[in-house]
């Protein structure tokens, strides 16, 4: 764990586990197995990431919503989400729970954000962890993932945002660009294990500050085979599984497709969640996903 000191060699090797570790093991275990088992009785889910309508996503018949962490009703703008806020779109209309999670950007950073700072717009004064514009995204930047700054920014202070995230109430976060690393893997080889290694110290955090808190993977199941990851998760959700070749509606290549759904039954027997999330509009597009998802049993979100 972050900031714990280990002991040496021989005098771990005398010491017997006390009565609080024992119990914060067994504890952390049956805090696995609830959030684990909530998130697999979600059977629908949807997700709105701008102009948010808190009324018609609390009317909503989903099991589980994603929302960015704070409305903005400015570009530049944002206003965080009280607890008293967000609890009203945890209860569905029949009075039964839903799973609220926040969108968490943790690869990129995003010029709109809270810590977003003005003197990194000019180079000579941008932090040494933020890399070039994404030319696909303006207004999101590369970032050196398992720079310390910025994972400072993303967990670990009251203003870091996961921690504001958590201090809203929400259930847990939906990770996004995890999949960055892929962007400069050719250039530095150990890209993957850096990523790795800062989702398992971000959800580390966020379940000492909450053991319920859920940590919902977007992509990079390419990591799946990392066991220490997915002991870390409780979710995968997979973005154009079927379609969605060089940002089309085109069908993905076979080999695109069969790889993805190796690395998606791996997350899925180790116990996890995963759902799906398709942009497709014709009707047989929308059939064919459909029905590859009734097959694995990943649940589909299927945007309008």
């Amino acid at each position: 764990l972050s900031g714990m000191a280990l002991a040496a060699p021989e005098a771990w090797a005398e010491k017997k586990p006390s009565a609080p570790a024992v119990a914060l093991k067994e504890d952390s275990a049956a805090a696995q197995k609830a959030r684990r088992k909530a998130i697999a009785a979600v059977k629908s889910w949807g997700i709105q990431l701008r102009y948010l309508n808190r009324p018609a996503i609390a009317a909503s018949p989903f099991d589980m919503f994603v929302i960015d962490h704070a409305p903005h009703p400015k570009k530049d703008v944002e206003i965080p989400f009280t607890p008293e806020q967000i609890a009203p779109l945890k209860v569905k209309a029949d009075g039964s729970r839903r799973i609220v999670l926040a969108y968490l950007s943790a690869g990129e950073a995003e010029r709109y954000r809270y810590y977003w700072k003005a003197e990194w717009d000019a180079e000579e004064t941008h932090p040494s962890w933020l890399g070039p514009e994404n030319p696909n995204w303006p207004g999101d930047y590369q970032v050196k993932f398992g720079d310390p700054d910025w994972q400072r920014i993303i967990f670990g202070t009251p203003e870091s945002f996961l921690d504001r995230i958590a201090a809203a109430g929400f259930d847990g976060v939906f990770l996004d660009r995890v999949d960055a690393y892929q962007d400069v893997e050719e250039t530095e080889p150990g890209a993957a294990d850096a990523m790795t290694r800062f989702i398992i110290r971000l959800a580390d955090h966020a379940r000492r500050i909450n053991p319920g808190f859920m940590i919902v993977m977007q992509n990079a199941e390419e990591l799946s085979p990392s066991r220490s990851l997915l002991s870390r998760l409780d979710a995968i959700v997979k973005e154009d599984l079927m379609y969605g070749h060089g940002n089309t509606e085109d069908l993905n290549p076979a080999p695109m497709l069969r790889d993805t759904l190796t690395n998606l039954r791996r997350a899925r027997k180790s116990g996890l969640k995963v759902f799906t999330l398709e942009y497709v509009s014709t009707p047989d597009k929308i059939a064919a996903v459909r029905a590859l998802n009734a097959r694995e049993k990943f649940t589909l979100h299927l945007t309008e």
